[in-house]
């Protein structure tokens, strides 16, 4: 069935299924108020017939009755929320499967213009390959993708790895959408994991105070043990003093309590969020994927720790509630116990956290592949080995393109040469082809399926000179600022890593001679190192460079042709140099000449 099949049918069902959950809703706060009234009138009788037990009873049963609906009230509120969570979701994925509309977060915050290439190969913001991919719904795991994407794999053993993951998670829809929801109602902020985190790092300051967890237990024991005494007659003394007692007991560490309290106060609702995606993957099958399987290893130790952390959080946050704070901290150091479990807690699992909250953005990202996959049955996965540096496609075509608008062609750089230099005229493809290599080999180094019907290469470090931009506040000219990006990829290639270079109409600063000349000895300078690479160039004498250096360079090129005095493009690659312009033919079709 086509994914826009999968996601109508989705989005019919869960209408129905929000219809039914709004109707369960109305009613448990139907029931919820006839308690509550109900037990306001037996409290009323109660007084009126001279405190009658039989209405107390009808007090107290209304209450228990209050209590369960208050309860399944909120059940059925977050069961509704999720629905309209999937919902949003699966709009979200027919808008886009249909009309080539991506609605997700584009991850505009992470554009770095010095990255090595996420700013030519469109990685970040509006229409990008982020928004395109993106399936994550916490902050951990929107940087996680970000940082797959900025820093690609680089061994064909964790590719394939991963490659087996992303088709595992692939077909699982059910699971992979009630991740990206539960994950988005998790509304983790900025500073949450590292306040965990700090927390985690705090010396044990309650559990290694023997007396004072001795004093935790006693002085409660003793207090009801005078309550006791001063109810069968004897005096209140004693129990006035415990409670002084203990109202100074708790002065004393209140400091302490309200510091660690501050970290860890508000996490519950993102652990318990985090423990509900653990008991997800806990519960899904996973096949041989290893990977999967390492992560599910770790899904089952940390659910019910996280659980137990959120409740323990929880616990503690009732020191807020001046009534209850008040009552159980009196009569039972609560704030102490509280903080004893905590610690207890800690002291068990601190060295376990950091890997188990990880198990939630990583399964995201693996996620986001997986969608994309599912979104594009047609696309291939690639075959990816480090015996020889090469990259061959076949059919190849930009990700970002509907498939009815996308022109593909092939490519193969490695076997018949190390260097392509491709020639054309203005809006011919030459730069759309350079990131159409660019986006595809980004997406084979994730695991992800490419849009070609072959694809074939070797782990590269990718890096480009496309868009480059002057800066005032860094106090750099246009071709200064080009001159460092050049040398930044020189730097790289003398460090020993294999490199995929692509550049687009460089040195475009200087005169045409010195441009010329330039180009050449770069070019040139490449073939000394681990690399290979293409260059889009107006500059038709580049192409004497394959008779100089044959079999290490080869010229290409995208042409235009005039009909019917109109300027017709087909974008399809050829061997050889350009031999047609336009630039002319276009400003006089435009009236500027």
């Amino acid at each position: 069935m086509q994914p826009g099949n999968v996601y109508q049918q989705r989005i019919v069902q869960f209408q129905a299924q929000i219809a039914t959950a709004k109707g369960v809703s109305s009613w448990l706060a139907l029931g919820r108020l006839v308690c509550f009234l109900a037990a306001l009138c037996c409290g009323y009788l109660y007084f009126w017939y001279n405190m009658e037990w039989s209405w107390l009873l009808g007090v107290l049963a209304f209450l228990a009755g209050f209590a369960f609906f208050v309860a399944r009230y909120q059940k059925a509120q977050d069961h509704l929320r999720l629905l309209q969570v999937l919902l949003q979701l699966n709009e979200k994925e027919l808008l886009q499967v249909t009309t080539h509309q991506a609605t997700f977060e584009d991850g505009s915050r992470f554009i770095d213009e010095q990255h090595d290439f996420s700013g030519d190969l469109d990685v970040f913001g509006p229409s990008s390959l982020y928004q395109y991919v993106n399936r994550t719904g916490s902050l951990s795991g929107s940087e996680q993708l970000a940082q797959a994407l900025q820093f690609p794999l680089q061994q064909a053993g964790a590719i394939s790895a991963t490659q087996e993951v992303i088709k595992t998670l692939s077909g699982k829809v059910d699971f992979r959408q009630l991740l990206t929801a539960q994950a988005t109602l998790s509304d983790e902020r900025a500073g949450d994991k590292q306040a965990i985190r700090h927390w985690l790092q705090v010396p044990l300051e309650f559990l290694p105070n023997k007396l004072l967890y001795a004093l935790s237990w006693g002085l409660p024991v003793l207090l009801w043990g005078a309550i006791l005494f001063y109810v069968y007659g004897g005096s209140y003394y004693p129990a006035l003093f415990l409670v002084v007692v203990n109202l100074l007991l708790l002065r004393k560490h209140s400091k302490k309590v309200s510091k660690q309290h501050e970290w860890i106060s508000g996490k519950e609702k993102i652990l318990q969020k985090f423990s509900q995606l653990l008991q997800l993957v806990k519960k899904e099958s996973f096949g041989n994927s290893t990977l999967l399987l390492e992560q599910q290893a770790l899904a089952v130790a940390a659910a019910a720790p996280l659980a137990r952390l959120s409740r323990i959080s929880n616990a503690l946050n009732q020191r807020n509630n001046m009534a209850v704070g008040f009552v159980l901290n009196t009569f039972f150091l609560y704030e102490l116990h509280c903080m004893f479990s905590l610690e207890k807690w800690k002291q068990q699992y601190e060295h376990q956290v950091d890997s188990w909250l990880d198990v939630v953005a990583r399964l995201e990202v693996w996620n986001s592949f997986a969608t994309f996959s599912f979104n594009h049955p047609q696309y291939t996965f690639p075959v990816v080995s480090e015996q020889d540096t090469a990259l061959k496609a076949t059919g190849l075509g930009h990700p970002l393109i509907a498939a009815e608008e996308c022109v593909t062609n092939d490519c193969t750089i490695g076997q018949q040469a190390n260097f392509l230099i491709i020639t054309g005229s203005n809006m011919s493809g030459k730069s759309t082809f350079l990131r159409s290599v660019g986006s595809n080999l980004l997406l084979a180094l994730c695991g992800a399926p490419v849009c070609a019907v072959t694809f074939t290469c070797s782990p590269m470090h990718i890096m480009t000179s496309m868009r480059i931009k002057d800066s005032i506040a860094r106090h750099t000219s246009y071709f200064q600022a080009e001159l460092l990006r050049l040398q930044h990829i020189v730097q790289v290639l003398k460090s020993g890593r294999r490199v995929f270079i692509i550049l687009d109409e460089i040195l475009k600063g200087t005169n045409s001679e010195d441009k010329l000349s330039g180009s050449r000895s770069l070019i040139e300078h490449f073939l000394h190192y681990n690399c290979l690479g293409m260059i889009a160039t107006h500059d038709l004498e580049l192409g004497h460079l394959e008779t100089v250096h044959p079999g290490r360079i080869r010229n290409y090129c995208f042409e235009s042709t005039i009909q019917h005095d109109q300027l017709y493009f087909d974008y399809r690659i050829r061997e050889g140099v350009a031999r047609n312009k336009n630039a002319t033919f276009l400003m006089k079709q435009m009236r500027i000449i």
